[in-house]
């Protein structure tokens, strides 16, 4: 599994190029970090709990969170894609298109997740 992982990384850094800063994957279920780089180990832990808060409060707004989301932070965005074996949460740079993330990375942040989880 860590081949595929690395093999996961290697292809969304190819996918996003110069504009991810950080990148780390962790399993979905107990939120234990997996890989990464650019982050520290609390990363995944943080932003699984982030995600299942939001959840939470769409769920008692009367709504849900889709499998993704994105968040902006000073100097760029984070975007977290949650899938039912793995998740990851990519920081990228300000200069990143929203348009291009939503239609072109998170789809293939989707299929590489999916890929590796098999």
């Amino acid at each position: 599994m860590i081949e595929e992982l690395d093999g996961t990384i290697d292809d969304i850094r190819r996918q996003v190029g110069a504009s991810l800063v950080a990148l780390d994957l962790w399993e979905s279920g107990s939120a234990l970090s997996l890989a990464g780089f650019g982050t520290t180990p609390a990363t995944g832990p943080m932003l699984h709990r982030v995600t299942e808060d939001l959840r939470h409060a769409a769920t008692l707004a009367g709504s849900r969170l889709d499998d993704y989301h994105v968040l902006t932070v000073g100097g760029g965005a984070v975007v977290v894609v949650s899938r039912p074996h793995l998740s990851a949460a990519l920081l990228v740079t300000d200069d990143a298109e929203l348009a291009w993330v939503l239609n072109d990375v998170v789809p293939a942040v989707r299929a590489a997740l999916d890929a590796a989880s098999v």
